[in-house]
């Protein structure tokens, strides 16, 4: 009796052994904080302060101001491997700006430009990740009669806090470069800080975790 307890027992342990082994096994194997084949989709709203100087303007003269800008992204992307997305990033800018120069002050003004273009993200396992974005647009939809090209990109770093396995809370800290030109060839850019807070929900993860495991 006493031998066949030992005998159990000894397979019991070789039992919880191999499973552990397993799991640690996948573990290593499955080290990923989002999984490829997964699908990403939300946005965030970004927000910052400049203060401006810009020679495009009617008179040529130099003229100082303080932007304030206020970015709505959508940001939809595919996990082509573990932790690495790409995708589109089409957002909505706009700028309120209060300009003064030598002499006089003018009136507030706002634009508002749509934007688009890709983006790529990477992934630590403790939630950080890397990002960067390069949009382009044309629309000025404040004013018909003035349109401008522009160009955006920002490089930047977050963190995902899963909530759940499908939604995540991300606040990013970017620093971001907009340049817009008229028709005429002078030109307004900037440089400096934004940052902005998403929400984002990750399809198939859990589709594509199982995908993984099976190979």
């Amino acid at each position: 009796m006493l031998k066949r307890i030992l005998s159990l027992a000894a397979l019991l342990v070789l039992a919880l052994n191999y499973q552990a082994w397993s799991q640690e096994n996948e573990s290593s194997l499955i080290r990923a904080k989002v999984k490829h084949g997964s699908l990403m989709l939300g946005g965030n709203l970004n927000g910052s302060y400049f203060i401006t100087s810009s020679e495009l303007n009617n008179t040529g003269e130099k003229v100082d101001g303080r932007r304030i800008n206020f970015q709505l992204q959508g940001k939809n992307g595919y996990f082509i491997r573990e932790d690495l997305v790409v995708g589109l990033d089409v957002s909505i800018l706009h700028q309120s700006t209060k300009r003064t120069a030598v002499g006089s002050e003018f009136e507030p003004s706002r634009e508002t430009f749509m934007l688009a273009g890709p983006f790529i993200r990477y992934y630590l396992l403790n939630g950080v990740f890397g990002e960067f974005t390069a949009l382009g647009g044309l629309h000025n939809f404040n004013d018909v009669n003035r349109k401008y090209k522009s160009l955006a990109g920002s490089v930047g770093v977050g963190y995902a806090h899963f909530i759940n396995e499908k939604f995540s809370l991300e606040p990013v800290l970017s620093l971001r470069y907009f340049r817009k030109v008229d028709r005429d060839g002078r030109s307004y850019q900037e440089i400096g800080p934004m940052v902005g807070f998403g929400l984002q929900v990750y399809l198939l993860r859990k589709k594509s975790h199982v995908i993984k495991q099976g190979l």
